[in-house]
């Protein structure tokens, strides 16, 4: 197994892999979160503007969440806050997501053979995952184009698969003290949480689950349970 790590939001062909787009603070955490709570699926979107067309037109029932700038979108239902989906009931339901960096290197994965997604909460499930499936080649993308958290999350699903990484203590640690964290912490805007961090740096260990893409006929983003 070759394993890669990409940063940004372009993820390099993997046709004949895996690719894993990692969002620590805070789209697959939020996304886990979410599922926790009996989510059906996820429909990743670019914008805010797909948000709104995609819930009129197609998904009515449908909720929405995610974030400019990491603030609320108005209009949507939730910020992209993994505090905010445990307060929600969402059994059943189905959410449309629109974030910065997670989202966005997601719907430019296609060219991979299979796509996942992740953060630290289910880093452990996901490498588990990867190991047993054993693709030819696995890449990890950083899909903050600057961020230190999502890097620290790959090189820690590296070290689980066997490759060069850290712990899962360091990838915490880098995650508390990230620059995108800093904001969470400074108390400019009520609905920037420090709590969204701590979920953020927590883990799930092997019993978290393991969240997949498929892309036709439209993006969406379901959830599997450890085996």
């Amino acid at each position: 197994m070759d394993i890669h790590i990409a940063q940004g939001h372009n993820p390099p062909h993997n046709i004949h892999g895996i690719t894993v787009v990692i969002d620590v603070i805070r789209a697959f955490t939020t996304s886990h979160h979410a599922f926790r709570k009996g989510l059906r699926c996820i429909w990743p979107v670019a914008n805010a503007e797909q948000a709104f067309a995609l819930r009129d037109e197609h998904l009515p029932e449908a909720l929405l969440a995610g974030e400019v700038d990491a603030l609320p979108i108005p209009g949507f239902d939730f910020g992209n806050s993994p505090w905010e989906v445990d307060q929600a009931e969402l059994q059943g339901k189905e959410l449309i997501l629109r974030t910065t960096n997670g989202v966005a290197a997601t719907l430019r994965a296609r060219d991979s053979l299979e796509v996942l997604v992740a953060g630290l909460v289910n880093a452990e499930a996901t490498a588990n995952y990867l190991r047993k499936q054993n693709p030819p080649t696995v890449v990890l993308v950083a899909s903050h184009p600057t961020g230190d958290e999502d890097v620290a999350c790959a090189e820690y699903i590296r070290h689980l698969l066997g490759g060069d990484g850290i712990t899962y203590q360091a990838a915490r640690e880098r995650t508390l003290n990230a620059k995108a964290a800093q904001k969470f912490y400074a108390g400019t805007h009520p609905r920037l949480r420090p709590q969204d961090i701590e979920a953020a740096a927590s883990s799930e260990g092997a019993n978290a689950l393991t969240m997949h893409v498929r892309f036709d006929p439209q993006p969406c983003i379901t959830a599997q349970p450890a085996p």
